[in-house]
Parts: structure tokens; sequence; C-alpha cells
């Protein structure tokens, strides 16, 4: 049978005490300052425990203890030394049971002069104080009985990854297309360190903090940490690399993750090249420029109706990560295109909306001359006013002519005056017989001349100025 005893707190003191006695010795006769030793996994270390039989005679035992737990015990009088603990933890292992014999970590080097534990390969759950224990048969001789050693393990992170809000390691990849605007969330792992390794990021030359968690897993003592970051996007962030920067202690250079920012952004600006302007029967290009977008935009034309046009399309990537996109227009224009609006429209996937520049197009050409067509009767003396209408571009003309039967109608004649403008309609007066034929109009400007198509019919009536009456000799009265 096992029985429970309840200890007041009378009793509690009691037992502090009576340990407290127990310990004192060791604590008066221990040696020198505490050593310390730094390790990595997989190193080997000699813990020194110094003994002096010479002086103090021999030992009954020795026994070596990692903080709380004995680790080795060793007795020369009864020819009996064994590992115990976290040094027998590889024997307990079924996966290590290749190793037969050589599972144990832990080794008793034994002189006149010491008693060393060997510890190999070190394990980073072997960090703490280490402490010999030697139990003399003579007690008189006031010998220092216990030994300390600190060990401290230390290794580098294995590895280091960037994941996305689903936890999916995205580590070297270009992530996203995400839209301007976006709030993101990227977290940083690094696994396998001791101690825990300090971790910041880089967003281009950008240093920023995430929420940093840590983890020890119990099973090996090492540490998982995490940095999580929350990013706000924006237009700047086209293309940067963010980067993942873990330092520790056991690592000559940082250990990196990167991963590239893919925004997608709306275009900045939308332009039309300065030169609209063209002649008629001449091929004519117009240029659009669309800056900023990402992705790369689509650009469209909106025309007068009727043009038939090509349209050729190139995209460049900025230093920014953005594109700049073109469109050439080439097309070949007539005087009803003058004065005409023409407008550029880019977008992309993140706009709602395009953007939008407009222009009027310039178009020159030579002149359309148009005539009162008909057939008209005047009466000699009479004012006659024939009708012409001249559109050209420019309107700057440096001939009009009119023609009376295919001839050039005489403009130093007193009789016919026009005006040098767009509607030079022909005066004549007074109205003469020989001015009835046919009447046509020409025009010239920089670009050419053009007659008028059509002609005006003019008949002249004009009154008897005299009756003659002949007789008739021949006849009888």
């Amino acid at each position: 049978h096992f029985y429970k005893r309840q200890c007041s707190s009378e009793c509690h003191l009691t037992i502090m005490f009576v340990l407290f006695l127990l310990l004192l010795p060791a604590l008066l006769y221990a040696e020198g300052a505490m050593e310390e030793i730094i390790a990595g996994p997989g190193d080997e270390i000699l813990l020194t425990c110094p003994v002096n039989t010479e002086v103090c005679g021999a030992y009954h035992s020795l026994k070596w203890y990692h903080e709380d737990t004995r680790v080795y015990v060793f007795s020369p009088s009864a020819q009996f030394r064994n590992a115990e603990g976290a040094l027998m933890n590889r024997c307990l292992d079924p996966s290590q049971q290749s190793l037969g014999p050589a599972c144990v970590r832990g080794s008793l080097e034994v002189t006149d002069t010491s008693a060393d534990l060997r510890i190999s390969p070190v394990e980073l759950r072997d960090e703490g104080e280490y402490r010999c224990e030697i139990t003399y048969l003579d007690i008189s001789n006031n010998c220092p009985v216990v030994h300390f050693t600190e060990v401290l393990t230390v290794a580098a992170p294995e590895s280091v990854t960037i994941t996305d809000h689903e936890d999916e390691d995205i580590t070297g990849q270009v992530v996203g297309p995400y839209a301007a605007g976006a709030e993101v969330v990227f977290s940083c792992q690094a696994e396998g360190g001791k101690p825990a390794p300090a971790m910041t990021w880089m967003l281009g030359d950008e240093v920023l903090e995430g929420d940093i968690s840590e983890e020890e897993d119990k099973e090996t003592g090492s540490w998982n940490v995490r940095s999580e970051l929350v990013l706000l996007l924006d237009r700047e962030h086209t293309g940067a690399d963010l980067t993942c920067i873990v330092e520790h202690e056991a690592l000559d250079d940082t250990l990196d993750a990167h991963i590239q920012v893919d925004v997608n952004v709306p275009v900045s600006s939308v332009s039309l090249a300065e030169e609209v302007s063209g002649q008629e029967g001449i091929e004519m290009i117009l240029s659009c420029t669309a800056v900023g977008g990402r992705p790369a935009p689509t650009l469209s034309w909106i025309m007068p109706d009727n043009v038939q046009f090509k349209q050729e399309d190139s995209s460049s990537l900025l230093d920014d990560e953005t594109f700049e996109s073109v469109s050439k227009f080439t097309f070949t224009p007539s005087h009803e295109e003058n004065e005409k609006e023409v407008s550029c429209q880019a977008i992309n996937d993140v706009m709602d909306e395009a953007l939008e520049d407009k222009d009027v197009l310039f178009v020159e050409y030579a002149p359309q001359v148009n005539i009162q067509e008909g057939n008209e009767t005047a009466a000699a003396g009479d004012e006659l006013l024939i009708d012409c209408e001249i559109n050209a571009n420019p309107e700057e003309f440096s001939n009009i002519q009119w023609f009376h039967n295919e001839n050039a109608v005489d403009i130093t004649d007193d009789r016919f005056h026009w005006e040098n403008t767009a509607t030079p309609s022909l005066s004549i007066n007074p109205v003469q017989p020989s001015d009835a034929g046919t009447y046509s109009c020409s025009a010239e400007n920089s670009i050419g001349q053009t007659r008028s198509p059509l002609t005006y019919n003019l008949e002249v009536t004009a009154p008897v100025e005299s009756v003659t009456i002949q007789d008739d000799l021949t006849g009888t009265v």
C-alpha cells in the first residue's frame, strides 16, 4: 500500500533547509569560475572535471549532471561506468538501431587528474549547465568536489521561405498580379535556428518590420520564427522585389528569400502626338502613347465614318515595370476629314473607364469649286451676277479665274468684276450680246488648282435698233 501525507508549510521549510545543508559542501568546494562551451549540432565537446587523487586520495564515485538530471556515473572501485538520460536517447530510438553500441553519445575519459565527459554528436537539447560531483573516500582534505561547465548550443536556421495568405510557398516567384490599392499578407518562416534568429523585410530599398512570432520545437530545441507582413499595394510597388532577411550569429552572411510583386495599375496618361495635320491624298500617320499601365493597355481610335485605316500597336517595359504603349494609325485623308475630331482611348484590366485624348484634324486640300448651274437669259444692258463658291484649305488663293467659252475673262475690262475670296461671284455690268455663252470658275491655292465641273449658260436678248422697208421695183402698181 502507498500512503500520501500532507506536508505543512513548516514541513516544506524543513525539507528545503535539509536540502541546502546537503548541497552546501558541494557549493563550498566548487572549483573556479564556470567554464563555457559553445557548440553546434554534430559537434564534439569535452567537459572537464579535475580530480586530485594525489592530494585528496581516491574517490568512490564521480557523477555528471545536466541541470538536475544525471547523465553519467562512474565508480572506479566498483569498476562501473554508464551513460544515462539524454546521452542514451539514440539507443532508445528504433530508427537508430543500425548504430549498435555507438548509439551512446557520452563517454568518460579518466586519468589520474581528470574525469572528462565527451559528448558526440552534440544535439541542441544538450544546452544547459553541467556539473561533475566527486565523492572522495576521505572528506577531511577539503578538496573541491564540484566543477561546473555551461554549454551553449547554437544552430543556424536550416531554411527560409516566403508564403502567401494561403500558406503556399512562393519563394523565388513573381506573385500576383494584384490590383493597386489591395491589401496583401506575406509571411516569412525561418526554421531550425537556435537561438531564434532576427528577421526583417526589404521592399526595394525600404526596410519594413513584420509581426514576429516564435515557437520552440520541444523535440529538437530549435526555434521556428515567423514574420507576417501586411502590404497596402500602390503603383510604386509594381515589379518591386520583396526580400525576407534572416540574421543569426551562426551565419557568416544573411539568409534571404525573395519574391517579385506584380501589381496591376491603371494607365497614368494618354497623349496624341502634336502633329495631326496632313494633305488630301497623301498617307498620314497619327500616333498615340499610353504611359504607366500594367498590364499593357488596349488602344483604340475613334475616327470619322468610312475612313479606311491600318493600326499598329507596340508596348515596351519601363524601369518602373509599367508599360509604355504606342499605337500608329495610318490612313489617307480627304477634304471631308478636315476639322473632324479624332480621339485615342486606352484601357487595361484594372480600369473601369478608358483614358482619352482628343484633337482636331487639319487636312489641306485643293479648292473645291461649285458654280451656279443653269440656263439664264439676260437683256442687253442689264447687270448680271453669276455665283461661285470655293471650299479650300488653306483659303489663301493665289489665283481665281473666270472663263467665258473656255477663254479667260479679261479682268481689265471694267464691265467684269470679282473678288479674290471664297465666294468670287462674277459681276457683268452692263451685259452685252457678246457675253452670251458658257461660264466656269477656277481657283488655286498652295495645294493645287481646280475648275468647276459645271458651267453657267447665258443667253442675251437685245432690242431692235432699226427697221428697213425695201420697195419692190419689179412689181406693178
